[in-house]
């Protein structure tokens, strides 16, 4: 089934951080950037990780391209394919990017959840993914996240990767846990040790490369993030204030329920300030640029 266009949605948004808060930090890049010579990571290779690493609450997976084939130009652009198939033993949200159309075909692995799939691309981008996946579709001129990326850190030549890292960073309000692109390619296959294989064409001169959170302490058993509107049922009021002199101020909206107050709270943290903000007098989210910033608020 091809599935149309959604809205983007602020669902799961107060998951901001959790990767952080439970102790995946860090980076470690497997593979190359995109000036390296022909080739592709495969699971356990040189310079991999072994053994798979923690699973740190949910986690944010994206995956690049340019192009399927290269059978485009001169204003025709014929929809490719490209199929991802995930092992890594986690819930997790998958994000799939190429700058030309293509129809995307997802499976998982036994016991692997995904949560959701979202598209993204300056072409129209489709899916086929698993039963009871919501897809999410942000493509075309207008209705791209604005950046794409092939390569880690980035390519010279177009592939904005850290600018479409924010824009998925925000959307979903999980920090990434792994990246793996190739300008040209129609499978990936994402380990449980967060390595991938793919058919990055290598044939002409293009590369994989990827990257990967690194797992700085033993997270596994730590419980997932609280939800703050748990148990907050009723209309209420919201406020925020910003906890600086320079900044000051802050606001007060009433007749919110606890959710949309939570997810007027995460817009607009561009450039950061440290906020603190409150639905019926209670905080449901603090952001501080400084540490202790907000203690006095």
């Amino acid at each position: 089934m091809i599935l149309s266009k959604h809205g983007r949605t602020l669902a799961g948004l107060f998951l901001t951080g959790t990767l952080g808060l439970l102790g995946c930090k860090g980076t470690v890049v497997i593979g190359g950037g995109g000036d390296d010579p022909p080739g592709q990571p495969g699971p356990g290779g040189p310079g991999g990780v072994v053994n798979p690493p923690p699973v740190c609450g949910s986690e944010l997976h994206l995956i690049g391209i340019y192009e399927s084939h290269g059978n485009h130009g001169g204003g025709v652009h014929p929809a490719g394919a490209a199929s991802v198939h995930v092992e890594r033993q986690s819930s997790s949200i998958l994000v799939l990017s190429s700058y030309e159309p293509v129809h995307w075909t997802v499976t998982a692995a036994e016991g692997v959840t995904i949560e959701k799939v979202i598209l993204n691309g300056y072409h129209d981008q489709t899916a086929d993914v698993p039963a009871g996946v919501p897809v999410e579709i942000h493509d075309g001129p207008d209705g791209s996240l604005g950046a794409y990326a092939y390569a880690w850190p980035h390519a010279e030549g177009g592939s904005d990767t850290q600018g479409l890292v924010a824009a998925v960073q925000n959307v979903t309000g999980r920090a990434l846990t792994s990246f793996h692109g190739c300008y040209q390619a129609t499978q990936f296959t994402l380990h449980d040790d967060l390595q991938a294989d793919s058919s990055c064409a290598v044939e002409q001169g293009y590369t994989q490369s990827s990257h990967v959170a690194e797992s700085m302490l033993e997270c596994d058993d730590e419980p997932p993030a609280a939800d703050p509107c748990a148990g907050k049922d009723d209309v209420g009021n919201y406020q925020f204030t910003f906890c600086s002199e320079e900044q000051g101020g802050g606001g007060f909206v009433p007749g919110l329920s606890c959710q949309q107050a939570l997810e007027k709270c995460l817009l607009n943290t561009n450039p950061p300030l440290s906020k603190i903000c409150r639905f019926n007098g209670e905080v449901i989210h603090k952001t501080e640029v400084d540490p202790g910033a907000c203690d006095a608020y």
